[in-house]
């Protein structure tokens, strides 16, 4: 008798590296869904912990588990493989240090069906390890076309760049991460997007996501200051190769200037001592120029004369942005000298 084998309602992709500490609360809440017909891919990206055998001994207890095992390759390179292997329509995604409410996945999949929806999205908990205080970060309950949503999302309102806290049709699922990069999420979700007709929001917050010193988010590494730049250029470089917002594109352009001035910034203030200080500045000072002619109403007084000063001056610029530390440090502002 040949046995028919069952094809799940949704894949969650849990890439995992060295975190034997948050584990087990990320799956567990997993596992305690109200909406039980999912797959869970377990991606060990070359672990040095006991992470691999806590994913191997989940998936002896419960066959809705799936572990892949990996030579550390990165997390968007996990993320990736489990995409191939997804054998699911859907797909949600959870960082392996964080957790979700039991009924997400429910709520997820009811407002995508309900709403003929190609993406649902939930609200966030910011939670911050050391302080038990929270954030909530959630949206209204409403459907977007697919243009709205790209647009919230590229502005960065409503709508943020995480891959969790959403529930996708695989079909959306157009590019794949790169690998090797920080804010992967950042440089390619909006792709995801571009290519949704329709895009639920629901207002209760329902993923947790762990504030860790030393994570993506809290980090001084210039190098990832500079691939934040990167994927802001690589939004640009899609949604005018693409020809998507054409009266928006000199709008992009100047998002760019400001990004990499905003880096370059945070790099002398924050990281000068690393070895990857300076070959990160000049990686980002030989491109900033690519997006001009900026004009002063583009991006301000303030930055043009940075932005001038920064290609036919760089020793006065970094002495600029540099001293301004001491006199903004006593303050509390809303606005540091630019941002």
């Amino acid at each position: 008798m040949m046995h028919m084998e069952i094809t799940p309602k949704i894949s969650i992709i849990v890439p995992v590296y060295n975190m034997e500490k948050y584990l087990r609360q990320c799956v567990d809440s997993i596992l305690a869904q109200t909406f039980k017909d999912f797959e869970l891919l377990l991606v060990n990206d070359g672990s040095k912990d006991s992470s691999p055998q806590i994913c191997d001994d989940y998936a002896v207890v419960d066959s809705r588990v799936k572990v892949i095992h990996k030579e550390n390759s990165g997390q968007a390179d996990s993320r990736n493989i489990a995409i191939g292997m997804a054998k699911a329509p859907l797909i949600g995604f959870v960082d392996s240090d964080d957790w979700i409410d039991p009924d997400m996945y429910e709520i997820l999949y009811r407002a995508m069906v309900e709403n003929d929806a190609d993406i649902s999205i939930c609200g966030h908990y910011l939670s911050y390890v050391g302080d038990e205080k929270t954030s909530c970060q959630g949206g209204l309950v409403k459907v977007y076309e697919g243009s709205q949503a790209l647009q919230m999302i590229i502005d960065d309102r409503e709508i943020k760049s995480y891959l969790v806290d959403k529930l996708y049709k695989k079909e959306m699922i157009t590019d794949l991460l790169p690998k090797s990069y920080y804010y992967e999420d950042y440089a390619t979700l909006f792709k995801w997007f571009a290519g949704a007709s329709r895009v639920a929001i629901c207002n209760s917050p329902m993923y947790h996501y762990r504030q860790r010193q030393g994570s993506t988010d809290h980090d001084s590494d210039p190098r990832k200051k500079y691939h934040f730049f990167l994927a802001e250029q690589e939004r640009y470089n899609y949604l005018t190769e693409n020809n998507i917002f054409p009266e928006q594109h000199r709008k992009f352009a100047s998002k760019v200037v400001r990004t990499g001035l905003r880096e370059i910034k945070h790099i002398v203030r924050n990281s000068s001592e690393s070895v990857y200080a300076s070959d990160c500045i000049d990686a980002i000072r030989h491109q900033i120029f690519k997006y001009k002619p900026i004009t002063i109403s583009d991006i301000g007084l303030l930055r043009k004369i940075l932005l001038w000063c920064l290609e036919k001056y760089p020793n006065m610029y970094f002495k600029i942005i540099g001293c301004t530390r001491t006199r903004s440090a006593g303050k509390s502002s809303k606005r540091e000298f630019y941002d």
